[in-house]
């Protein structure tokens, strides 16, 4: 099996999450058990906050392998992060962090420069270099951090990122779909949708990849190319952008291709063209979203007294008999019969 075989191979599996909860162990132990936790899963860094703060400290912590990658989700009081010579002498190997602030803000040092992550925004910065990672603004944080490895990433030219941090979610071209991917990604990790997770890797890969650009003096077939890869990266981008936002709409009565088109500033040609890419439909996706809540719901004990009539109406079916006709082309039994199961 050769190199690019193995990679493909590796990024099929998703593990975990491993969790670490401060809440789970003594308060007077609870900021090392956090140390703990980001070495083991971030490589070795160096978190610090003040002594007098560290009893109780409050921090949950979820590690989910994507192949040779982790992604981190991590919501903790604020506090700094430094990662420096002798963590760097620590560590067996480098990689590039790929972070999405989610709460709080956080300002990243590296090479001399800062950048500010917002809510929403992405940055990027290498783990071979000292770094500084300052939450000061806010009392909590939470951030998702996908760990790449170095070999993962380089530009369609085979350079890798230049001096990091980069503010990426600011790119003229793909910050908005790296923002989007990086969102989606979160979402998808924790629903535990591990194919689309393997997808959506790839896709954000292949995204920082392109951020690269290539230079002037290529060929035209290398510029055709590069163009045709854009063309694919960003079309995969939008249907993932597209699905995230039915699954939080999938609920809604007479949610439809147009009110899609309207809330993604797609066209409706465009979005059931990206559907055929997929060999989909943007109808059969959203009854899979929605039967897919339905399950969740019959097998929840908080919704357990409703009827399966109140449970198609609350999942967006405004017709029962074609919640069930539904129901029973895909799971082959009744919603009865699946939640006595």
């Amino acid at each position: 099996m050769d190199q690019g075989e193995q990679t493909l191979s590796e990024a099929a599996q998703v593990t975990g999450p491993r969790i670490w909860r401060t809440t789970e162990v003594d308060p007077g132990e609870a900021f090392d058990y956090y140390h703990e936790g980001i070495c083991s899963a971030f490589m070795p860094l160096r978190p610090e906050l003040d002594r007098s703060l560290r009893h109780g400290f409050q921090a949950t912590h979820y590690a989910y392998g994507i192949g040779a990658s982790t992604l981190n989700l991590v919501s903790a009081q604020s506090h700094h992060v430094q990662r420096g010579r002798a963590e760097i002498a620590a560590s067996t190997e480098d990689c590039y962090y790929l972070n999405i602030q989610l709460a709080g803000d956080c300002r990243i040092t590296q090479n001399g420069t800062d950048i500010m992550l917002l809510p929403g925004e992405v940055g990027l910065f290498d783990s071979s270099r000292n770094f500084n990672l300052h939450h000061d603004n806010f009392p909590r944080l939470q951030v998702a951090s996908l760990m790449l490895p170095k070999d993962s990433i380089g530009t369609t030219g085979g350079d890798q990122p230049g001096k990091t941090p980069q503010l990426l979610s600011r790119h003229p071209v793909y910050g908005r779909l790296i923002t989007e991917a990086m969102q989606t990604l979160v979402d998808t990790t924790a629903a535990g949708n591990h194919a689309d997770v393997v997808a959506l890797q790839s896709l954000i890969v292949s995204l920082l990849n392109l951020t690269g650009g290539q230079s002037s003096a290529q060929n035209d077939a290398g510029a055709n190319a590069l163009a045709n890869e854009r063309d694919s990266v960003r079309c995969t981008a939008q249907l993932l952008r597209v699905k995230r936002i039915i699954r939080a709409r999938c609920t809604t009565p007479g949610y439809s291709v147009a009110a899609c088109a309207r809330e993604t500033g797609l066209s409706e040609r465009y979005i059931h063209r990206l559907f055929q890419t997929d060999e989909d439909s943007f109808g059969t996706f959203l009854i899979h979203e929605r039967l897919t809540t339905a399950t969740r719901m019959l097998r929840h004990s908080g919704s357990a007294h409703l009827p399966t009539a109140t449970i198609a109406a609350q999942t967006g079916f405004s017709d029962p008999s074609h919640f069930h006709r539904a129901f029973r082309n895909r799971y082959g039994m009744t919603p009865g019969e699946w939640r006595r199961r």
